[in-house]
């Protein structure tokens, strides 16, 4: 089933009313307001607080008037409950006085919904607004009395086990920085660590923060970092996982080391096993949106080893294990796989959630998330369009950075990222092998053929990540061994 394409406004603000509208007829006046509405509807379930603002000022629109809401009676705050826009609902209780507990069409309030999604600052933030949940027998009742009460984690709860005191932490060193935090190299209790230090309490950033913690302790598996616990006590939050001591992708094509083919075919296959793990992940698959190469660490063996040159090489060139990181724009979802007619796996469709939790409202095929997420080098082209998509964004982003991996040039690399994401998505162009003239290797017809299959414009057509890996695997057990990397027989320095 594929998903349903949304009137989604584009990012410029089309959609939003102006004084165009002044001389419209009564019946005109009445479908613009209703567009207004759908629009207010749509900014609140991604968590624009400004175009909610926009639209809520030009058409003098009170979200707490009975007919702001869609046909299934959901109103500004039940979408940004069930998608944990926290700015927006805070926005829509204390700015504009939204009842807390409307009940939609499926008996359900905005504060079931935050439960459902997993979004525990909303959830707390509705509770201490006296928002309660819809009991069996059609009572609105405390979401301690629910059976819901053990689905979700609220952010601040007291002794979370994960919770680590600071002064058990003694940084060492700055490795890296992003909008939101500074990531340090530091020890804890004798274990050397990366600590992700937040350095704005901003709502985005607490959102980002949040969301990567709620992720993070759900994770077991070899190539996603490993969670160690994290600081939420006291300012500034940490969050503290392994130290991958040789970098990034991004750093090592930021100094251009050249790996042998079977090297990436490894790296590459390393990703996809992470990756099939997260889309994979129960009750909730995990959607990355982030996939980069600076997302996706290299590490493994004696942290000393790093500071020793050939032992550093061997890590990189042979043994060191690849891990996906920064799930900060991640998304938790339930992922419905249904058995096609020969036997295997057809393609999974995102649903709402209510499978997880006995039962509910009607499944819906797809969802309409944050546009824009992510890296626009690496983004799928719907996300850039701010359409309908699902999981297999994550197969696009792992094609343009097995691209680059292969091709030893970023994707459109004369190009900037912004630019880069519109030629993908408005005219269907993808990078061509051997323009970059980059690396001078054969990359095997097979990975070639799979690459492309992963950044198809239909994401229907992308593969499974179990069958990438399945592919991988093959083309990997036809490529001769390379030369130890001690005596330079698998690599190179550009």
């Amino acid at each position: 089933m594929s998903p349903m394409r949304a009137a989604a406004p584009e990012k410029g603000g089309r959609g939003v009313p102006n004084e165009a509208h002044a001389g419209l007829s009564l019946h005109g006046q009445n479908a613009a307001r209703r567009q207004a509405i759908t629009e207010l509807l749509f900014f609140s379930s991604v968590g624009d607080l400004y175009r909610c603002q926009k639209i809520c000022a030009t058409w003098k629109i009170d979200p707490m008037d009975p007919s702001c809401c869609d046909y299934d009676k959901r109103t500004p705050l039940h979408l940004a409950a069930s998608e944990g826009c926290y700015s927006v609902a805070q926005w829509l209780i204390d700015d504009c006085g939204v009842e807390v507990n409307p009940v939609d069409r499926f008996n359900r309030t905005p504060l079931e919904d935050a439960v459902r999604g997993d979004h525990g600052e909303v959830v707390a933030l509705l509770s201490s607004q006296g928002g309660r949940v819809m009991s069996k027998e059609g009572q609105l009742i405390d979401l301690s009395d629910s059976h819901l009460s053990g689905n979700v984690r609220i952010f601040g709860e007291l002794d979370p086990e994960w919770e680590i005191d600071p002064k058990a932490i003694k940084f060492e060193q700055k490795v890296g920085e992003g909008e939101f935090g500074i990531v340090y190299r530091a020890d804890y209790l004798g274990t050397p660590v990366a600590v992700k230090v937040l350095k704005d309490n901003g709502a985005v950033a607490l959102g980002d923060f949040r969301t990567e913690l709620n992720v993070l302790q759900k994770l077991h598996h070899p190539h996603c970092v490993q969670f160690f616990g994290a600081v939420t006590k006291s300012s500034p939050y940490m969050i503290v996982t392994e130290f991958m001591g040789c970098g990034s992708l991004a750093d090592l094509f930021k100094d251009r080391v050249t790996l042998s083919t079977r090297r990436c075919v490894q790296l590459a296959l390393e990703c996809a096993r992470g990756i099939a793990y997260l889309h994979n992940h129960h009750p909730l698959s995990i959607i990355h949106r982030d996939l980069k190469p600076a997302n996706l660490m290299i590490g493994g063996g004696p942290i000393e080893a790093v500071s020793d040159p050939n032992a550093r090489r061997t890590l990189l060139h042979e043994l060191g294990v690849l891990k996906i990181a920064d799930f900060g724009l991640s998304k938790s979802l339930k992922l419905q796989m249904q058995r096609g007619g020969g036997g295997g796996m057809a393609q999974p469709e995102l649903q709402r959630t209510d499978e997880a939790f006995g039962g509910g409202g009607p499944p819906q095929p797809s969802y309409k998330m944050t546009g824009e997420t992510g890296s626009y080098r690496y983004m799928a082209p719907e996300v850039f369009r701010h359409e309908l998509y699902n999981h297999k964004v994550d197969q696009y982003s792992f094609a343009m950075i097995a691209y680059q991996l292969f091709e030893g040039a970023a994707p459109f690399w004369l190009m900037d990222p912004i630019e880069a994401a519109k030629l993908a998505s408005q005219h269907g162009t993808r990078p061509k092998w051997g323009e970059s003239h980059g690396i001078s290797r054969r990359i095997p017809d097979p990975v070639k053929a799979l690459v492309e299959r992963c950044w198809a414009g239909d994401y229907e057509a992308r593969p499974e990540f179990t069958e990438v890996i399945t592919t991988l695997e093959g083309v990997l057990k036809a490529l001769p061994r390379d030369a130890p990397a001690a005596e330079g027989g698998c690599c190179s320095i550009m």
